[in-house]
């Protein structure tokens, strides 16, 4: 006996409200349900509100439970959610709920487009509901394809003044943020050798992000105490010295006072994370509903390849691991890197994104990669110990450039040198480092005009 259309739906809807009963009686299971389930999987629109309310209370780090999500969504669905909680008898077996919730909601994807293909004409309108067709059956899941016609309707609706503008996160320094175009989903290298800043540059980066997004600073290296006063140290501006000598004066206690209510609004966790894996990261940024994520440094997550693979198979696993979660999950991922030292013998040279060390996958995964470097021993204009060079080496988006920052050590704080003696510092340097290129492209007969004429204005 054939079963009926209704009794199909009563079934998919009987799965979700056991995902979405167990979900209000166990608060608890919130991160990893919210994890393996999507609002696509819903077919009735009052659990897919209840799911979405849960997801977005979940990410900006509020409780996630009945009264929570009934204050986002109204009284009216009060009833609703009362009769879920009675009739779903245990939350313990919620992944088999969502499994379940998947399996219809998939079935159901697959009658839609079988029901597209019947209305069909031509042989061009099958094609790419049999892909979509193909994928579903595969793996329960639809590939996010666009046709031409889709993409350009698409581009005018995003186009169009009306529609919410384009969210882009900032990292604190204005003219990096100004051609950096950055989005939640895309995969950021901060570059640097040892002790040239790139711990204290991540962390005032983490601090300003998490003004408006849910921050996880993922510390594999440095112990969280050592964390902690590097962060007061910039926030506060006290000596890190008086920190670690406990010889904090009035002025100092003052000024941290006058910081604390700041620093508690800003939604920032730092891990402890020695050991930890891709996998365990990913899990562990799921279930505190990480926006932003920064891993200082991803040499040191643990490999999970066979220990027989080499040092390169088993870091260019980990930069796929991490650029996969990304794209999926709409997490930023900023990755601090050690970059590979410089022979001594061979002088210095400013180091490139080829430097990262370890895996050229890095470089390939990476939608952005800044260098942070000390300048030419040298130079006359600007000094080892009190200046970095910010270098932005690829950028898919938009321009690359360079920066020259002050960097105050007992502050933990760096400067972007935005006057006009900085200009003329880095404007020197470019135009030194143009003339080099030229000279010796002249000394093998390769002479660009464009090195040897006019150098552009900076991008500051």
């Amino acid at each position: 006996m054939a079963v009926s259309s209704q009794a199909k739906l009563e079934h998919q809807l009987d799965a979700e409200g056991a995902v979405i009963g167990s979900l209000l009686i166990d608060p608890d299971i919130a991160g990893d349900l919210l994890a393996v389930v999507s609002p696509e999987d819903f077919l009735n629109r009052a659990n897919r509100l209840i799911y979405q309310t849960a997801r977005a209370l979940f990410r900006s780090g509020s409780p996630v439970d009945a009264i929570t999500i009934r204050d986002r969504i109204g009284p009216n669905y009060n009833g609703y959610m009362v009769e879920l909680m009675e009739i779903t008898p245990t939350s313990a077996n919620w992944r088999e709920y969502a499994a379940l919730c998947r399996q219809q909601a998939s079935l159901q994807r697959v009658r839609d487009l079988a029901q597209k293909l019947g209305e069909a004409v031509t042989l061009d309108e099958c094609r790419p509901l049999c892909a979509d067709l193909g994928q579903l059956l595969s793996d329960g899941r639809r590939t996010d394809a666009w046709t031409m016609r889709e993409m350009l309707d698409d581009f005018f609706n995003a186009q169009n003044p009306n529609a919410p503008a384009p969210e882009y996160v900032s990292f604190g320094l204005s003219p990096v943020d100004e051609g950096a175009f950055t989005e939640l989903g895309d995969v950021v290298m901060v570059g640097g050798y040892p002790s040239d800043g790139k711990t204290a540059l991540a962390l005032m980066m983490a601090y300003h992000m998490a003004e408006r997004y849910k921050v996880g600073f993922f510390s594999l290296e440095t112990r969280k105490g050592k964390v902690r006063d590097r962060m007061v140290s910039h926030v506060a501006q006290i000596s890190a010295r008086d920190i670690k000598t406990r010889s904090l004066s009035e002025g100092d206690w003052s000024a941290l006072i006058k910081k604390s209510d700041d620093m508690l609004r800003r939604d920032l966790t730092v891990l402890q994370a020695s050991g930890m894996t891709a996998t365990e990261i990913q899990a562990v940024s799921r279930a505190y509903g990480f926006q932003v994520i920064f891993i200082d440094y991803v040499q040191l997550v643990q490999p999970e390849l066979d220990r027989r693979a080499n040092r390169q198979e088993q870091m260019a696993s980990v930069s796929m691991s991490l650029h996969t979660f990304a794209q999926k999950t709409g997490t930023l991922v900023v990755e601090l890197a050690q970059l590979t030292r410089q022979e001594r013998s061979g002088g210095w040279r400013e180091p490139d994104m080829h430097d990262l060390k370890e895996s050229g996958q890095f470089e390939q995964d990476a939608d952005m990669i800044f260098l942070l470097f000390r300048p030419d021993p040298k130079d006359k204009e600007l000094n080892k110990d009190q200046h970095r060079i910010l270098k932005i080496a690829k950028n898919k988006e938009y321009k690359l450039g360079r920066w020259p920052l002050y960097f105050d050590g007992d502050k933990q704080t760096f400067s972007v040198l935005a006057d006009a003696a900085g200009r003329s510092v880095m404007q020197s340097l470019v135009d030194a480092g143009r003339k080099a290129k030229a000279q010796n492209r002249e000394a093998t007969g390769q002479v660009s005009f464009t090195e040897l004429g006019e150098t552009p204005d900076l991008p500051f």
